[in-house]
């Protein structure tokens, strides 16, 4: 049964890293130049229609939420407690397995759970739901059990005070760079096919991580320095609960409803642009990695004289991986720096602001290219929790266990691709034209404000529905047709 399964498995996962892993592909009803100008007109007509929308209903609010309960601190300090204890003992047992677990990444807990239950899971989960990653963080459980041996030894050491103030003009660039560095080794470096190099950069993480809390203080570390709890911090702001720590509440509120309270903090956060595009960025390099225009363009960097860069898989993957961040960063600056020629503001801090707004874009681009990996993969978590160390435990009674690898088929993934992208982008101008509100006193002056950002919108729902085309339907209009000819060498 297991041999059957693994077997299986391998032929339909091949591509364990990559966010899509279809044998079959759909046959589109219409060519895929339909869908494309189709949600490109969709975001047009969605952009004069919030114009007329926010002319007729100027009173209208979006940054608003609903408490639904409260419960005492120390109910919510019991919580979190156990919360952090799952956490740590998770984090425990994937190392474990990494290291002392099957050799073969399909029968090992440690990549199943790093790569799809908690980077692809958690993601989409507090992306849709709000931030419940501080609840589990394994990093935060760890630091607070060191300060609580150190206390005990009677060392004073504040959790909440660092040795040093974080650098205010570093912002969220070091975690832009840890966030880059991740898709780096998640899509270009292959450490997800062996379990003992996964568990290895948790190790390396967690020290990074400590030591950073360590110095700067916990909370600020969080905020600024920590890549996942900031990463999981923004995605969460679309999700419709938010949870205060202030009074211990729980409120519910519009998907992208903490986007609009928090968007003067973004505005005043240096690297806040930086890293929200990043988001974007290494979904979309994912893409185009395994797309046909990735060989043209190995082809042209050959072609200007990189001969031994063109050559190196690792050389070439880097450089992709920069260039799709800078040249999406370089495109929505130059957006921004138009907007800016109206107020006459800092193109910098306008960039920062609107920034928040591509959020929803961002979680539009999980669901799209890797919702699919996360119901088929995912299942494996069922089978692999009941053997965690491959020693031929059965403790849940699920280690026979096989998925079901029809849940979800490429028709399916296709339509809700297209569903998501054009739904995100959509929100997205949506909130842009609630920020440029507060910017401008009328609704004329805001539509002006934010056309260059309608237009890159409508440019980014074309090319991110090309990019997830290619993997999954027979269409033969590529990105390749527009970026490279087809003679190319």
């Amino acid at each position: 049964m297991r041999k059957y399964f693994v077997t299986l498995l391998t032929l339909l996962l091949s591509e364990f890293a990559h966010a899509h892993g279809f044998d079959e592909r759909y046959d589109l009803p219409i060519p895929l130049e339909f869908f494309l100008v189709g949600g490109g007109l969709v975001i047009a007509a969605s952009f004069l229609l919030i114009i007329i929308a926010s002319t007729c209903w100027p009173n209208l609010k979006l940054a608003i939420s609903y408490r639904i309960f409260s419960i005492a601190p120390k109910l919510a300090a019991t919580i979190f407690f156990i919360g952090r204890l799952v956490g740590v003992a998770s984090f425990i047992l994937v190392i474990a397995a990494g290291f002392w677990g099957p050799d073969n990444p399909l029968l090992n807990l440690a990549p199943n759970f790093i790569w799809i239950t908690w980077w692809l899971g958690f993601s989409l989960g507090i992306a849709l739901l709000g931030n419940f990653w501080p609840l589990f963080n394994p990093w935060t459980g760890l630091f607070d059990g060191c300060i609580w041996a150190a206390r005990i030894c009677g060392l004073k050491i504040s959790e909440e005070k660092g040795q040093f103030p974080f650098p205010k003009w570093l912002g969220l660039y070091l975690a832009t760079g840890f966030l880059l560095a991740w898709s780096w080794m998640e899509v270009v470096y292959p450490i997800a096919f062996v379990p003992a190099k996964v568990a290895s950069i948790a190790l390396v993480w967690t020290v990074m991580n400590l030591t950073g809390m360590y110095l700067f203080g916990r909370d600020a570390w969080q905020v600024r320095g920590d890549v996942f709890s900031v990463y999981f911090a923004t995605l969460g702001q679309f999700g419709i609960f938010s949870f205060k720590r202030v009074d211990c509440g729980l409120d519910v509120r519009l998907p992208g409803g903490g986007i609009l309270a928090n968007a003067e903090a973004w505005r005043n956060m240096p690297g806040a642009s930086a890293f929200i595009i990043a988001m974007l960025g290494i979904v979309l390099f994912d893409g185009l990695h395994g797309s046909q225009a990735w060989g043209p363009f190995v082809a042209l960097v050959q072609a200007l004289g990189l001969t031994q860069l063109s050559l190196s898989s690792y050389g070439m993957g880097t450089l992709g991986l920069l260039l799709v961040w800078l040249i999406f960063m370089g495109l929505f600056y130059l957006s921004c720096w138009l907007s800016s020629q109206l107020i006459h503001d800092s193109a910098t801090q306008l960039c920062n602001y609107f920034a928040a707004t591509l959020i929803p874009i961002a979680v539009a681009y999980l669901i799209a290219h890797n919702f699919s990996s996360l119901v088929i993969q995912g299942q494996s978590i069922i089978f692999l929790v009941s053997d965690p160390l491959g020693s031929g435990w059965d403790i849940f009674s699920t280690a026979n266990f096989r998925p079901n690898i029809g849940l979800i088929d490429a028709k399916m993934t296709w339509y809700l691709a297209v569903f998501s992208i054009v739904a995100g982008h959509m929100i997205a101008l949506i909130l842009n034209h609630c920020l440029a509100l507060r910017l401008v006193s009328s609704t004329q002056k805001a539509a002006l404000l934010t056309l260059p950002q309608a237009v890159l919108m409508i440019l980014f729902t074309m090319l991110s529905l090309i990019i997830i085309a290619e993997p999954m339907t027979t269409s033969e209009f590529s990105i390749v047709d527009i970026c490279f000819s087809k003679e190319a060498p």
